[in-house]
């Protein structure tokens, strides 16, 4: 194709049912996003000065079979695509740094004690890694795979000068990581109210709406005796209150939630919501320490 080197990345989603279009998009933005942040800062290592419109990706050809797209890079001057310097070497980095990131969420997922002043990657870099891993981490039995595509063959006439792959399982583990990750990176030490006692007095399954904003209501005594919306500030805590929903087991009306809270206040001064930052546990209402 005019306009591009011959360098590629190709990505791979190897599925066994249908993709959301949703969020296959969102994998490709993630990549997108990581391979622009590590690219910007690869080549200000080396002194280059450059602007994110100088870094982007361009799907060149997509393919049936498995979902598999190709991705290139050019410049955009005047209208023109120009390619950019050979960015072989940048893919093939690019590559081996994504399978060390994939390696290092999977490591925090396995970690239950890890600190948020331990966390070595940014939030938007979690965030990338969630929504490149959620299309194999939700197709059990398929796979991920980034390549480095480059214009010279080898021996057997392969493209390829390196690959990985990740099986779903190993994907469901980077994105808990990753999510992880982001709820740490997100909590607020500075939370207005910690350790209260959150009671719901009404839920619903339906999805989160924008800033995690939901249809329940919750009544926190130390605070004030209405029932108020609750927001989650972790897709973590959402997703654990959510799995208490649908769970005939678990009855969230009948259990308090230990949870560090910042409260949204109206003109007047009156609370309006909770934002729950964190839930330290769940106490059943039959749990004798409660």
């Amino acid at each position: 194709m005019d306009g591009f080197g011959d360098a590629r990345l190709e990505v791979e989603f190897g599925v066994k049912q249908p993709i959301e279009l949703v969020q296959l998009t969102l994998a490709l933005q993630g990549i997108a996003r990581d391979y622009r942040r590590y690219t910007n800062d690869a080549f200000k290592a080396q002194g280059a000065k450059v602007s994110d419109d100088d870094i982007q990706l361009y799907v060149t050809s997509v393919r049936s079979g498995s979902v598999i797209a190709e991705l290139a890079s050019a410049a955009k001057v005047l209208g023109a695509f120009l390619p950019l310097i050979d960015v072989s070497w940048a893919f093939t980095n690019y590559v081996t740094f994504f399978g060390e990131t994939v390696e290092y969420f999977r490591g925090l997922s396995r970690n239950p004690n890890v600190k948020a002043e331990e966390i070595r990657a940014t939030k938007s870099a979690a965030q990338a890694m969630g929504d490149i891993m959620a299309v194999a981490a939700n197709n059990p039995g398929g796979d991920f795979k980034l390549s480095a595509k480059v214009a010279a063959k080898d021996a057997d006439g392969s493209e390829i000068a390196i690959q990985v792959t990740i099986t779903s399982e190993e994907a469901a583990e980077a994105q808990r990581g990753a999510l992880i990750a982001q709820k740490l990176l997100d909590y607020r030490g500075d939370a207005d109210h910690p350790n209260v006692l959150l009671y719901f007095q009404r839920t619903s399954t339906d999805l989160p709406k924008s800033g995690g904003r939901t249809d329940d209501k919750a009544i926190i005594n130390s605070i004030s005796p209405k029932a108020l919306p609750v927001h989650f500030a972790s897709q973590l805590d959402q997703a654990r209150v959510n799995d208490m929903k649908t769970d005939p087991n678990q009855n969230p009306f009948k259990s308090a939630f230990r949870v560090d809270v910042n409260v949204e206040t109206d003109r007047n001064h009156a609370p309006r919501f909770y934002r729950v930052v964190h839930i330290h546990e769940v106490i059943p209402d039959d749990d004798e320490s409660a």
